[in-house]
């Protein structure tokens, strides 16, 4: 596989890149005219769901949730099957979610197969403010931002950046390339972009997204695109010339996926386990993604 050493790079990475403020203008004050559009051509992907067996949790979700004050006890974990993927995902609700489970399965089933596969469970849990973070392919969801398609499709880039499956470039955020690239424009996409390179290619990845999908496009939206021009077409170049090619287009089903983190009992003791530990593998004939360690709570806040 062509990731063989990413973990290194994106752990060497994550150390440095919080302090790389951008200083080039925002295109846009915020992304918000961009949902309308989503909505329209990224249709949802019929799914069917099952509880996880009871008693247990996959070992990230009970991690993530511990780490963030809550209560394992609180999760509801379901097994989401979407009709594109021979192996369901692994949902992790929290009881007083700031929206429905639909919302949650709607939205990160409206991304492209080959965007999703790169991310392994997806967390809902309840906060007043909204915020999302990526934590090492967990996609995190706080408050409302469960159901927003810009945050899923933002979140889902940081993984498909940082855990390489843009190509060449490995991750695309810390590579020559998208620096040369940025560096021949004069604007990022909005001030969120502004946070760091990390959370530029994930912008860029959003904008990518719409231009790819919507009839019109982003650059039909904006008549001042062309600011960005540089940053969008690499990031389309690397996601047309990934494996397998055209990450953000809908199409084909699932090739290969992140293995499920480890199922244990929620309470931690044995009284859970009268029932056997579900089996949570991969089939065969789905490859498995190379994992990495990364978490972009610093530097993801939508508020």
């Amino acid at each position: 596989m062509r990731v063989s050493s990413i973990s290194t790079v994106v752990a060497l990475f994550a150390a440095l890149v919080s302090s790389q403020r951008l200083t080039k203008p925002p295109l846009q004050q915020n992304l918000d005219n961009l949902p309308p559009g989503f909505y329209n051509n990224l249709k949802p992907t019929t799914s069917t769901r099952t509880a996880f067996q009871a008693g247990y949790i996959p070992s990230d979700c009970k991690n993530i949730a511990t780490r963030e004050g809550f209560n394992p006890a609180d999760i509801q974990t379901w097994n989401i099957k979407y009709s594109d993927c021979s192996t369901p995902w692994i949902f992790c609700y929290h009881k007083n979610s700031n929206g429905p489970l639909n919302d949650l399965v709607d939205r990160f089933g409206r991304l492209p197969v080959h965007t999703r596969q790169f991310n392994r469970h997806i967390v809902s849990l309840p906060a007043t403010n909204g915020h999302a973070y990526n934590d090492g392919g967990n996609l995190v969801f706080f408050g409302t931002t469960l159901s927003s398609i810009n945050v899923h499709i933002h979140e889902a880039a940081h993984s498909l950046d940082l855990l390489g499956a843009f190509y060449p470039d490995k991750p695309l955020s810390s590579s020559t390339k998208w620096i040369n690239e940025y560096n021949l424009d004069s604007a990022v996409p909005d001030p969120y972009a502004q946070t760091n390179q990390v959370e530029n290619v994930a912008q860029n990845t959003v904008v990518t997204t719409y231009e790819r999908n919507v009839p019109g496009g982003f650059f039909g939206l904006n008549p001042d695109a062309n600011k960005i021009f540089h940053q969008y077409a690499t990031v389309d170049t690397e996601q047309r010339n990934a494996d397998p090619a055209s990450l953000l287009v809908p199409g084909g089903v699932c090739t290969r996926r992140l293995a499920n983190s480890n199922p244990v009992t929620i309470t931690g003791t044995a009284t859970a386990q009268a029932a056997a530990a579900p089996n949570v593998a991969l089939p065969a004939g789905l490859a498995t993604i190379k994992g990495a360690s990364f978490n972009t709570n610093s530097s993801c806040n939508f508020g």
